[in-house]
């Protein structure tokens, strides 16, 4: 019969005897052809959806991961027509479900694992690099769906390493200096000889019958699409880019005219966007935003073509009223007794704000793109290391600025509500100060006390919510001074307010700051135990994004 017919519930043989706890069947049923995964989806699916009522009854119904752990085992990858493919597989259908019920969550991590491991192992079997080679770029290419699945150890295998040093050297790969010095001369040379060696194909090589894949012109080619060539040009163009930016920064304040120097960083804007929007086709949506440098490129060149435009709307508006003014010297008065020359005066003020607000553009552009060159040294395995473990450590902090954020908060919203009802028994009290009909003599002859009582003096670090946040902010680190926080007149409100900053300061700098120390602490750790991998795994990133 089929070995991989379905009943009505969408079960398989192969689902069927591993709930059986068959191993026997199991082995039949490969042996016939039938397919495992199918039979993995199905057991996950019913551990997925399976019910509170049923997880009671568990003993009886038979919900639990048993079933999975004997038809994964590693004899039966094995007996797959392509284990490592089916391994990946599997893996990755069990780790769309793993945290929909919490229940089975470690046992789907160790299933997992149990795969990943399996891939690894298997590789070892191979006495020769042909072999391997024949196994992970065959029909499907094993290593690209491994880089994207982000199998790490499986990535870190050395036939794999070794494959990938090929693919991300090309030519460079395996030669000696004299052999790398040649190259690294016919790439410096490359925009020489390109258009002389096409016109030597177009005028020489197709009279002989030399076909293009043969010609100097395709090898010239082949060489400048190297991976690791097309990382060193996009460096050279991240440095170009990063120098027109700091030149453009350092432009002369005032000018509202776009300079030279900002058309022609207009334009690689305009040539890095084209390489980005390819980037993010080849890539597709969620491959090309899980890669943070992404993130920073789209939000640099979103910032300078919202600074071009501005630049070109302060220009515009500029030039339009100093043309206008020149070409009518003779009339003074624009309308309500304003002068044209006063106007004029008016209009440039406002852009010369506006002209500021471009440079906060520019600025914020520049430090960006300066931590974005950081990325170019991921190819270095002493630098590369680093530069991972710092980008967990930024995930860490960010995730410790949220709680933070919420503890500040609540902090200046308990202080400020003080100091607005303060602000409102001030103006209350002075009101009926002003307004009520004293006697005469009678304001002098009361005691001070009333008169002390309309002094209240709220500190200038509460004088606004804005602020209270900013200081309040600053004090976890020490930086905002505990006289300031005294209210002259109110010891009350003065009392309660040092209350709250100890209960702030506990908070925030003993237990929060601690915790984070810790977090760091652990995650530099565990990037460090596993360095090698993580490198790795991000230089096959590399090759797999400039490929």
């Amino acid at each position: 019969g089929n070995p991989n017919h379905t009943n009505k519930d969408r079960d398989t043989p192969l689902s069927i005897a591993a709930n059986r706890l068959d191993k026997d069947t199991i082995d039949a049923l490969l042996r016939a052809g039938g397919n495992l995964r199918a039979a993995a989806v199905k057991l996950t699916s019913a551990l997925r959806y399976v019910s509170e009522k049923q997880l009671k009854a568990s003993k009886e119904t038979g919900f639990s991961v048993r079933p999975l752990t004997v038809l994964l085992a590693d004899d039966v990858y094995v007996k797959c027509r392509d284990p490592i493919k089916m391994a990946l597989d599997v893996s990755a259908d069990i780790n769309s479900i793993k945290n929909v019920r919490d229940e089975f969550k470690v046992d789907f991590e160790l299933l997992i694992k149990d795969a990943d491991i399996f891939a690894y192992k298997f590789l070892n079997y191979c006495d020769k690099m042909f072999e391997a080679r024949e196994i992970l770029i065959s029909s499907v290419n094993l290593l690209e769906v491994a880089i994207d699945r982000k199998k790490k150890r499986l990535v870190s295998h050395p036939f794999i390493q070794q494959i990938i040093n090929e693919q991300w050297n090309g030519e460079i790969a395996n030669t000696l200096f004299y052999g790398k010095t040649k190259i690294a001369l016919r790439y410096l040379t490359s925009l020489i000889m390109l258009p002389f060696f096409f016109l030597k194909f177009l005028s020489v090589d197709m009279c002989r019958g030399i076909p293009f894949m043969e010609s100097s012109f395709s090898d010239l080619m082949r060489l400048l699409f190297t991976p690791f060539l097309c990382f060193v040009t996009d460096a050279v163009n991240y440095l170009g880019f990063l120098a027109l930016m700091i030149s453009t920064c350092l432009i002369e304040f005032g000018v509202y005219e776009v300079t030279a120097i900002e058309c022609v960083l207009y334009y690689c804007v305009f040539a890095r966007i084209l390489i980005e929007i390819d980037l993010f086709i080849q890539q597709g949506r969620k491959n090309y935003f899980r890669n943070i440098y992404n993130y920073m490129d789209s939000i640099i060149l979103g910032l300078l073509v919202v600074a071009a435009i501005y630049k070109g709307s302060i220009e515009y508006i500029v030039g339009t009223h100093k043309t206008h003014y020149e070409e009518h010297p003779n009339q003074t008065v624009l309308h309500d007794n304003i002068t044209y020359f006063n106007h004029l005066e008016t209009i440039l003020i406002e852009q010369h704000r506006n002209t500021m607000n471009v440079n906060y553009i520019y600025a914020v552009a520049e430090f960006i793109l300066t931590i974005r060159l950081m990325s170019l040294f991921e190819a270095s395995k002493s630098l590369g290391t680093m530069l991972i473990a710092l980008k967990y450590l930024v995930a860490d902090v960010i995730k410790f600025g949220v709680i933070l954020l919420i503890v500040v908060v609540g902090t200046s919203v308990s202080i400020y509500s003080m100091t607005i009802a303060l602000n409102e028994w001030n103006i209350e009290l002075k009101e009926i100060h002003e307004d009520f009909d004293w006697p005469e003599g009678y304001p002098q002859n009361l005691p001070d006390a009333r008169n002390e009582t309309l002094k209240i003096k709220i500190p200038e670090v509460f004088a606004t919510f804005t602020d209270t946040i900013r200081n309040i902010l600053w004090g976890t680190f020490g930086l905002l001074d505990v006289v300031n926080l005294k209210i002259e007149g109110e010891q009350p409100t003065t009392d309660f307010i040092n209350v709250m900053m100890i209960l702030y300061v506990l908070l925030s700098c003993v237990l929060l700051l601690n915790m984070l120390i810790g977090i760091l602490s652990s995650t530099f750790d565990t990037v460090k135990e596993n360095c090698d991998i993580e490198w790795k795994f991000a230089r096959s990133q590399l090759l797999k994004e400039y490929s």
